[in-house]
């Protein structure tokens, strides 16, 4: 008698945990569904139920499969069968998260193991090819390599304070689902961390591009920050920040991180939500030579 296959379902969630080194959890399944299923690796994850919301189902399903309830859930993306045809959902929805989780606290409460694997050590991994697609896309992305920056013993930053031609800032709203300290929902300057051995400059035009979709044409530096005891609430213990008045349209400005992208004027930032950081640079900047030379 053959297996029946379920259904194609119309909704799903899958979660890449990771830990401190960058290893990524997987589950070995233990299904038969096609293309090919028993053995093979793969993100935790399954069907959204009822009127639930797709962080609900990516939560629940991680709890029923691992017993470890997340806390620090965040969104990646929504892919769609359109997208990559291998999916047995018609849209699915992919959060990851840097919980510390212990391995001996996971429970195989479905499919086979449960196991943290190296980016290295995943490559060699038996997958189905829309598995591996998925695992490499969060790999690549700045999601991962940010969060695995930030857990770095040292780290050097680069923030853009991007001006139009009144004056105003532009400023990022940072994702509403990030870590109670890294400032969810607030005003900040565009900018990221510096890749080991890049230049910080290369870094803020590389990160102002990658978040906007602009390129800028030149950037001057304003001031390099320590930490201590400069900003102490700053997520780098070096802030190197730069300036430019480029006067990009701000509809023409892509959200490629964060939430949206505004221009802001320097009396409007008392009723902001920004880090104390970024207020403590931008107060420094407006009270500058180097902002006051731009409109002499």
């Amino acid at each position: 008698m053959e297996t029946a296959v379920p259904a194609p379902l119309r909704e799903g969630s899958i979660v890449a945990l990771f830990d401190r080194t960058g290893r990524l959890l997987l589950q070995q399944r233990d299904d038969v569904v096609p293309p090919a299923g028993y053995g093979r690796w793969t993100l935790p994850g399954g069907g959204r139920e009822g009127n639930e919301s797709p962080r609900e189902t990516a939560l629940r399903e991680f709890e029923e499969e691992t017993g470890v309830r997340l806390q620090r859930l965040r969104f990646f993306a929504t892919i769609s069968r359109h997208e990559l045809p291998g999916l047995r959902v018609e849209r699915l929805h992919f959060f990851f998260a840097d919980d510390e989780v212990d391995p001996a606290d996971l429970q195989v409460n479905e499919g086979l193991d449960f196991r943290f694997w190296s980016p290295a050590e995943i490559a060699g991994l038996l997958m189905n090819p829309s598995s591996r697609s998925l695992v490499e896309r969060f790999l690549a992305s700045d999601q991962y390599r940010g969060t695995l920056a930030l857990a770095a013993p040292f780290r050097v930053g680069v923030s853009v304070i991007e001006l139009d031609r009144w004056g105003r800032v532009l400023l990022q709203l940072r994702d509403a689902d990030l870590p109670p300290g890294r400032f969810p929902g607030h005003w900040s300057l565009p900018g990221g961390m510096v890749n080991p051995g890049e230049a910080p400059d290369l870094a803020a035009f590389r990160e102002f591009e990658e978040e906007t979709g602009h390129l800028l044409e030149t950037l001057r530096l304003f001031r390099v920050y320590r930490r201590d005891p400069e900003l102490p609430t700053a997520l780098v213990h070096v802030q190197h920040v730069y300036y430019t008045d480029a006067d990009l349209a701000e509809d023409l400005i892509t959200a490629n991180e964060g939430q949206a992208f505004r221009y802001f004027a320097p009396a409007e930032f008392e009723e902001l939500p920004v880090p104390p950081h970024t207020r403590t640079i931008l107060a420094g900047f407006f009270a500058s030579a180097s902002y006051r030379a731009l409109f002499h």
